[in-house]
């Protein structure tokens, strides 16, 4: 039966201008066929795979693609313009979603349907001699009802790029948060920079990765819910006799001497002056680390670990004029954990906004016998992207690459220009395409608990801006200056746009 890869579906974008390769699987079929604006391509079917190569195509839309094998696919609404790969860790996964206190009137007045992106999840098949699967993942687009999903740092680059050359824009999203560098890197090139065999080979073989991410969810399951008391339930409405005051925002301090690691319940009383509305929202900041949060006993919002902000919409009926309870259960992973600061705490009744910082009630709740268990996430291990998002793209066409990494390799800086320019020249022979890049430097960055800035992180910001010196055809942005003191994930990520756009003006036209 013929199966197309899942980037291609209703929709897609497809550089213009160069010439791209509809690929896929058919085990029935000696010859697939792909017929655009009733011109003919095939291609022969070797080992149950093909691979259709289309000519050069001005930039259009609205079209439909057939692709005839065993079985006839119709591909509806596909266009050609400038397709950009999006790739290294959270600052470029983050969502326009999470931008909102900064730019949602940006975001609100935005109306993009020909901005659209195809988000690469992962499938951690590391068996050696076998390519890993695209997730089927429909292409979305930068229209009010899914802008939200989009890559910020990507949508805010596409915007002011289709306000200037009109013609479609497609993002495809591979950036995964918490990814190494050297998990974005074929594994014979790694031997260069260390031996990395040693966390390699644990995971090679069909199914060896994913199970161990299956343990993995597991064991932090079981450390999470051994955490449960019989008096949780109790605790939600009810401020336990021993509770003492806390400061918001802050850390929590040590229990008896000790680390805190386990569960910690805090609360705060306040006021409504007026009648409560439908359209509410609580906005706690940012907590280390996961947290069910609940106001008048009634659960709101959960966030299972670190960074997200606490943003929670929520039905108003619960509140009442006069006094409201908000009850956090907040989970503490590794010892530190509390509210940081230089992030909002409020909450929003129609036009009534409560102030949240300042005199909470904290009491401890089950303490674990250890921190949470040390696991190792799929995008952490060296060549699993590489695999998994990279190679599995060899056949897309590009018209260049945005690179916004850097965070995870912090705590070993050593040599990291090297592995940059060595991966992007690797890219460029495995797409067999020029592959334009900009790197974007790191913003500054303290860690909330330790109130220093993590030792190697300068080193990869110095090392991020000689990028454009060492590697050919690529530029370096800045997002040094764009974060707060506390914050791992900068919301202004709309100035950041404005600078890829500008640079990418010089380097891919």
């Amino acid at each position: 039966m013929l199966e197309l890869a899942a980037i291609f579906g209703n929709g897609m974008i497809l550089q213009r201008e160069k010439k791209v390769f509809i690929w896929g699987k058919d085990d029935q079929a000696t010859i697939v066929e792909v017929v655009l604006e009733d011109k003919k391509y095939t291609s022969e079917v070797k080992d149950g795979k093909f691979l259709v190569e289309l000519p050069p195509h001005d930039a259009a839309t609205g079209l439909d693609l057939t692709v005839k094998g065993s079985s006839t696919v119709v591909l509806s609404d596909v266009c050609f313009g400038d397709v950009f790969y999006l790739t290294g860790q959270s600052n470029m996964e983050l969502p326009v979603s999470r931008t909102l206190d900064v730019s949602k009137k940006e975001v609100d007045n935005s109306n993009y349907p020909l901005i659209r992106q195809y988000r690469v999840t992962p499938q951690f098949n590391m068996e050696e001699n076998e390519t890993a699967e695209l997730a089927k993942n429909a292409w979305t687009d930068a229209t009010p009802e899914k802008i939200g999903e989009m890559s910020a740092a990507g949508f805010y680059f596409a915007r002011r790029l289709y306000d200037d050359i009109k013609i479609p824009i497609g993002l495809v999203l591979a950036a995964q948060g918490g990814s190494t560098i050297e998990s974005w890197m074929p594994r014979e090139l790694l031997s260069e920079f260390g031996n990395y065999e040693d966390r390699i080979e644990p995971f090679m073989g069909k199914d060896k990765l994913t199970d161990y991410l299956k343990t993995r969810d597991q064991g932090i399951a079981e450390w999470r819910n051994a955490l449960s008391s019989d008096d949780d339930e109790k605790k939600i409405d009810v401020i336990p006799e021993d509770a003492e005051d806390f400061t918001v925002p802050g850390m929590l301090l040590k229990k008896n001497g000790q680390a805190v690691t386990g569960v910690a319940w805090f609360y705060k009383d306040f006021t409504l002056e007026k009648a409560p509305v439908e359209d509410s929202f609580l906005y706690l900041g940012d907590l280390i680390d996961a947290d069910q949060t609940y106001i008048n006993g009634k659960l709101i919002g959960r966030t299972e670990y670190r960074y997200p902000p606490r943003k929670y919409p929520f039905d108003g009926s619960i509140l009442r004029k006069g006094t409201n309870r908000i009850t956090v259960r907040l989970i503490i992973e590794t010892g530190d954990g509390g509210f940081v600061a230089e992030h909002p705490y409020f909450v929003r009744s129609g036009d009534e906004v409560v102030e949240l910082s300042g005199t909470w009630k904290m009491a401890f709740g089950k303490q674990a016998d250890a921190a949470v268990p040390k696991f190792y996430m799929g995008q952490e291990i060296p060549t699993a992207l590489y695999k998994t998002s990279v190679r599995t793209l060899k056949n897309y066409t590009f018209r260049g690459a945005l690179w916004y990494q850097g965070e995870a390799n912090s705590e070993a800086p050593e040599r990291y220009a090297e592995k940059f320019k060595t991966m992007i020249s690797h890219w460029r022979e495995l797409f067999d395409q020029e592959l334009p890049v900009i790197c974007i430097e790191m913003a500054d960055y303290t860690d909330p608990v330790t109130g220093e800035t993590p030792e190697g992180w300068g080193k990869i910001q110095e090392q991020q801006r000689q990028a454009e010196k060492d590697v050919p055809n690529c530029l370096v942005v800045s997002a040094k200056d764009l974060s707060t003191p506390l914050e791992l994930h900068p919301q202004r990520k709309s100035e950041l746009g404005a600078r890829l756009y500008e640079a990418g003006k010089r380097l891919f036209y």
